[in-house]
């Protein structure tokens, strides 16, 4: 079953009315008519399935029914990652949306290859369309937040708020993950940072152990940046307990 997300000023009472890529989706994509089923999030965190109750150019309206149990994770996990070169951040955001990543934190680094000034206002909304997807193709009840493009003494400003910081290194290795994420409790924020094509340098890894950061080695083989983000945000879920680990 298809799910798709609501804003809530779209919703009348018990009825959504959906318009724009979405109503284009279910009309000519996947052919709906009027009694079938689909699935609604608000964007907040409630799910429901509903009926579609008409169908016209202007769009789809749709009746809310039972609410449907949250899927979301009950700690949460935000992604800091260094820009990346083509398409690779976009790779990230639908991968860590179906994940079941809480939120992104794009910010740039010393070894970003990818310099800030080309990240236009087309692109930011493109990366917002792919989460909308993904969060939709994975039944998400949350859409994943996207934070503005940070620089560094941002992105280091933003630490404390978060009850931990891991960030993955590839020098070190005397801290397990499962070291890293002991002690969590439903609600906490946990950030967890990854780095450009270049790797970080000492200097900022120094930096952000300096302000509480949990250094975290993913192995000795030497990982792509994508891939590297990729099994940070899966490792550090599954062992939460949200991709069939023990949490």
């Amino acid at each position: 079953m298809s799910r798709f997300f609501f804003s809530h000023g779209r919703r009348y009472g018990d009825r959504v009315q959906l318009d724009n890529d979405d109503a284009h989706h279910l009309r000519s994509v996947l052919r709906c008519s009027v009694g079938d089923e689909i699935e609604l999030s608000d964007e907040k965190g409630r799910s429901f399935c509903a009926e579609i109750a008409a169908i016209s150019r202007d769009g789809v309206t749709c009746v809310l029914k039972d609410e449907l149990p949250c899927r979301e994770t009950v700690v949460r996990f935000t992604l800091a990652f260094a820009l990346l070169k083509g398409e690779k951040n976009e790779l990230l955001l639908r991968c860590g949306t179906e994940l079941g990543l809480a939120g992104f934190l794009p910010f740039d680094s010393e070894r970003t290859v990818l310099r800030p000034e080309s990240i236009k206002l087309h692109r930011a909304n493109r990366w917002q369309k792919i989460v909308r997807a993904a969060a939709g193709q994975a039944r998400r009840d949350l859409l994943p937040e996207i934070a503005p493009l940070h620089t560094w003494d941002e992105f280091l400003a933003v630490i404390p708020r978060y009850k931990k910081t891991i960030l993955f290194f590839e020098g070190e290795g005397c801290l397990p993950l499962s070291a890293a994420l002991h002690g969590l409790f439903p609600g906490d924020g946990v950030l967890l940072v990854t780095g450009p094509e270049g790797g970080f340098t000492t200097a900022e890894v120094a930096a952000v152990r300096a302000l509480g950061g949990l250094i975290v080695t993913l192995g000795p083989r030497i990982l792509r940046a994508e891939t590297s983000a990729i099994a940070a945000a899966a490792l550090a879920l599954y062992q939460a307990g949200e991709l069939g680990g023990q949490g």
